[in-house]
């Protein structure tokens, strides 16, 4: 769920930006970075929106090739937001098909729901009970089947980190974004005027820490979830992530609607170099002799691994976010104790 929670941030993050690095004494660029900042200004604005993500997925790897194009009718997260709270749904069986190109058979309503306020996380994940009815032994952990809550004032209280972790959940405050996005892209320029388009690219640690998140944070959830299992080691292979981020690029296209405010974000990025670091430090199948690992490492040298996800915004005053289903099950200890493991 953090990869997810993350990537769904940046995505929306980086259209979200104010102005750019390296863009020097050029007039044109100067011209640029007032146009794209005069229309997400206007965006920040919007109290009430709806925000929905569609992903798509090249991969090749051991020479299968797989490419999933963008379905923008059928997003796999949408996210409604009011000053009240926030209201999100995320098809899985719609994100399995768009990152591995198959269908999960009679499971088309898989996936969960979360209501966001100020107190209280709300999460129904009784979609989820088919994975259960076909394997009992599927360990789901905080995403058990059943309707539960987190209560924020509690991890607040005890942590300010964890509260902001469990909050991140939901979709990027728009107006946050606007202020702390100014220096995230290292190169824009203008493309269209008809929709306005514009083009930039960053690296993903400075989209992390644009968005105010901690990518060493974010990079030892990885090696966390991904990696191995020991403190030393996930400590030594989130240094290695850190570095992948470092230098890893965004490609970021922004589209603005016929009022000038944001409309359609699309970005690209190459997470192959990823996938053998990973391998280097352990994840691969314990019971692999030394020669199957460094020959399955040289196989992943060659992956190729390209994400692309577009979101769309609508701006809409009176949308109304439905409440949360009742719940006594209080989940707050287990997040609680899961939360740190992911920095």
């Amino acid at each position: 769920m953090n990869w997810f929670r993350r990537s769904l941030a940046v995505v929306a993050a980086v259209a979200l930006v104010a102005s750019g690095c390296g863009g020097g004494d050029d007039d044109s660029s100067v011209t640029t970075i007032g146009l794209l900042s005069a229309a997400l200004a206007d965006t920040a604005e919007a109290s009430s929106y709806r925000e929905s993500l569609s992903v798509g997925m090249k991969w090749k790897i051991a020479g299968v090739e797989l490419s999933t194009g963008i379905e923008e009718e059928n997003p796999a997260f949408v996210c409604e937001v009011t000053p009240e709270r926030d209201y999100c749904r995320f098809d899985m069986s719609t994100f399995i098909e768009s990152l591995f190109g198959f269908m999960l058979d009679d499971w088309d309503d898989l996936g969960f729901e979360m209501w966001l306020d100020q107190e209280r996380l709300v999460v129904d994940t009784r979609s989820l009970q088919p994975l259960i009815d076909v394997d009992p032994d599927v360990d789901l952990e905080l995403l058990a089947p059943g309707v539960f809550f987190v209560d924020l004032t509690a991890l607040e209280a005890g942590s300010t980190e964890l509260m902001d972790a469990v909050a991140g959940s939901s979709t990027p405050d728009l107006s946050e974004m606007a202020e702390r996005l100014p220096a995230a892209l290292t190169a824009i320029e203008q493309t269209s005027t008809n929709p306005p388009t514009f083009v930039g690219t960053t690296t993903s640690a400075k989209l992390i820490e644009a968005l105010g998140g901690d990518v060493e944070a974010d990079a030892r959830c990885d090696a966390a979830t991904m990696g191995m299992a020991s403190p030393e080691d996930i400590d030594e292979l989130a240094e290695l992530i850190v570095e992948f981020y470092e230098t890893n690029t965004a490609e970021v296209v922004v589209e603005l609607n016929e009022q000038g405010l944001l409309s359609v974000l699309w970005t690209k990025e190459d997470y192959s170099g990823l996938l053998v670091i990973i391998a280097e430090y352990g994840s691969l199948d314990a019971e692999l002799s030394e020669q199957e690992r460094q020959e399955a490492i040289q196989e992943l040298e060659s992956a190729e691994i390209t994400l692309a996800t577009r979101v769309a915004y609508e701006p809409d005053a009176d949308l109304e976010v439905p409440q949360p289903p009742p719940t006594a099950d209080d989940r707050t200890q287990e997040w609680h104790e899961f939360l740190p493991e992911c920095g």
